[in-house]
């Protein structure tokens, strides 16, 4: 690890620690109320900054667009450190969603979605909750993606069994993870932080217990959850965690810096504060675009190629080491759930018909490059009946980014001692034509029990199936409620893991022998 920090940004840095330092305070500050209201249409909470009107729909009471701090697209607030949002008089409407942080739309053309606006969180609480458990959901999207009011992600299901539900909505892109000189790193993982200290002031005021806070995510939301296991600053703000498909990517402060001069190249400017705090919102999005474009490229950018361009930063302050460092150092016996789907990079490769034009040579180059073993044709050959090259590169690549560095995740946890539990999520969706099958994102909607929702629709290639959502879901409602799934914990002599499908049931070492093709590989 780099942990050098260039002279001009060590001010910057000691921000972002004086934001972890105040942690250990906030819980035991004065709680505010308890919900008020809840037997009408509009229940009122108050929090530290006023009170706020949401909306009830049977024993669930939603907050939504709720300001944990203030707008960081601001010009005083750009590119720093989170401030606290202001407070205001009167109830706020709290009974819709507001926009996600500004970032690269999906929709045909590109160009920029959401606004600037507060770092906002949206609550779902059961109407007669005290001293409830409390889930927190950070939502996955590569780091340059987030939307904390997606459908699937709606807690009505969790708030029912009686669990406050959290979503939150974090910086992303160049302004949440690029390195940029004269501001500090990680800005999108001190927004996290940010969150969690307003929930330790706030949350009683829903009838959730600051003490019994259960971190959460999926994709780049459940590698968020293990940096945040490991980051000091961190550090009694939570007390359980589950990690949905945890990639395992960051850049060390070289990898950052190289990053930042090619984009601040692209953009025209410096790769400085007040220089970058000069470009507009939409300009910076399509930056952010090209720079996901110029990464894929490899042969240019070396072990990095590949990823996506901004990324969490071991910096030295924020995160202070690497990954599996930090959680061996900092993260204790965590209760932790885990685990990840069968088929994760189908997602990446099935909707817009790439896997059908892969070339053999792309997947022994894959083989090369990640110095697998040479019987590793044959073991994905068989991950499906007459596997095309396409099949097998999709499972080469689910492996190397998503299930490998889950189960290398598992493993350290369970050596430092903390009680793990194991899943695998094997449900094959007839998605695009049969073909998404066990993708990435397919389990989100079987956690939440969102399966109706027409967000999750595409990605279940219909209705779903029920039984299966009911059963994943109440094994996640028992680990937030006790901090046990209700399954053999991990262990690495027999690796028992939860497999869910049309039948689930604990299985000993699954995929094992794709697991053995990379035991050289390393990460950090």
């Amino acid at each position: 690890m780099n942990s050098k920090i260039p002279f001009g940004r060590r001010q910057f840095l000691a921000s972002g620690a004086a934001l972890g330092a105040s942690a250990i305070g906030l819980a035991g500050c004065a709680q505010t109320p308890a919900m008020k209201n809840t037997d009408s249409a509009s229940p009122i909470a108050t929090v530290a900054q006023g009170q706020l009107r949401g909306a009830r729909a049977g024993s669930v009471a939603s907050f939504k667009r709720v300001p944990y701090a203030a707008n960081p697209f601001t010009a005083a607030n750009r590119f720093q450190a989170p401030k606290p949002a202001a407070a205001w008089s009167g109830e706020r409407d709290a009974s819709a969603y507001g926009p996600m942080p500004p970032q690269p739309s999906r929709a045909p053309g590109g160009g920029m979605a959401g606004e600037a606006d507060d770092l906002t969180l949206n609550i779902w609480a059961p109407t007669n909750a005290k001293n409830a458990p409390v889930m927190v959901w950070f939502p996955g999207g590569a780091f340059y993606r987030v939307d904390a009011a997606e459908g699937w992600y709606d807690g009505s299901g969790f708030a029912a069994q009686g669990i406050v539900v959290i979503t939150v909505n974090y910086r992303v892109g160049i302004d949440g993870f690029m390195a940029i000189d004269g501001a500090p790193s990680n800005r999108g993982l001190l927004d996290q932080v940010a969150a969690l200290q307003w929930i330790q002031r706030n949350i009683a005021a829903f009838g959730g217990n600051p003490k019994d806070v259960t971190i959460a995510g999926q994709s780049a939301g459940a590698q968020s959850v293990m940096l945040l296991m490991g980051m000091p600053m961190a550090q009694g703000l939570f007390q359980k965690a589950i990690a949905q498909s945890p990639p395992q990517n960051n850049f060390s402060t070289a990898e950052a810096a190289r990053v930042a001069k090619a984009t601040g190249e692209m953009l025209g400017v410096a790769p400085m504060a007040q220089a970058m705090a000069a470009v507009s919102l939409p300009d910076m999005i399509t930056g952010t675009e090209k720079m996901i474009g110029d990464l894929r490229d490899r042969a240019k950018w070396g072990p990095i190629g590949g990823q996506p361009p901004f990324l969490p930063v071991v910096d030295g302050t924020v995160l202070t080491e690497t990954p599996y460092a930090a959680l061996q150092k900092n993260a204790g016996k965590l209760p932790l759930l885990i685990g990840c789907t069968d088929e994760e990079a189908r997602l990446y490769l099935v909707p817009g018909g790439t896997i059908d034009k892969i070339p053999p040579p792309a997947f022994d180059g894959a083989v090369r490059g990640n110095r697998l073993p040479a019987n590793a044709a044959e073991v994905y050959a068989k991950v499906r009946d007459k596997a095309s090259p396409g099949d097998m590169l999709a499972a080469l690549e689910s492996d190397g980014t998503f299930r490998i560095p889950t189960l290398r995740y598992a493993e350290q946890r369970v050596a430092a001692g903390a009680p793990v539990w194991f899943y695998n999520f094997a449900w094959s969706s007839p998605g695009f034509g049969g073909r998404l099958g066990a993708g990435h994102v397919v389990d989100v909607p079987f956690a939440f029990n969102t399966l109706a929702t027409k967000q999750a629709a595409p990605f279940l290639g219909g209705p779903g199936h029920q039984p299966l959502a009911d059963a994943m879901h109440g094994r996640w409602t028992r680990f937030i409620k006790t901090g046990d799934a209700g399954w053999p914990r991990y262990e690495t002599a027999t690796r028992p893991t939860m497999r869910f499908d049309t039948t689930s049931a604990v299985v000993n070492d699954p995929l094992a022998e794709r697991r053995q093709l990379w035991s050289g590989a390393k990460f950090n």
